[in-house]
């Protein structure tokens, strides 16, 4: 399938089967997904917090729009958004990022000034 296909076939989940779990493998692609996912200034505001415990998905029903699907799945994805930015935070994405592909710190200063 090509990309516009697979969204076309895109729908909302109303059920899971409860015997069935997702992969190791296919939630780590879902997580790699999350985390290449573009966001506002690469900056990706956000933590994704996997729950699998029954008992953790079942205290969380109460907010849930359908509790039974909440129930059923395997795992719950939570993104946990910053509650602010700061110059810390967008330091450390930053010099993360100049670290991983081994350039100078500060490379991105004109551009992490801006934001700031």
């Amino acid at each position: 399938m090509s990309l516009i296909e697979d969204l076309n076939w895109r729908h909302a989940v109303k059920a899971y089967d409860s015997s069935k779990k997702v992969s190791e493998e296919d939630l780590h692609k879902i997580l790699e997904a999350a985390r290449l996912a573009p966001t506002s200034s690469g900056l990706q505001p956000f933590r994704v917090i996997v729950v699998e415990n029954q008992q953790l998905k079942e205290r969380m029903v109460k907010g849930a729009l359908n509790p039974e699907v909440m129930r059923d799945c395997s795992h719950v994805l939570v993104f946990a958004a910053w509650d602010s930015y700061s110059n810390e935070k967008i330091d450390k994405v930053y010099d993360h990022h100049t670290d991983v592909r081994e350039l100078p710190r500060g490379r991105f200063s004109s551009y992490t000034d801006q934001i700031k």
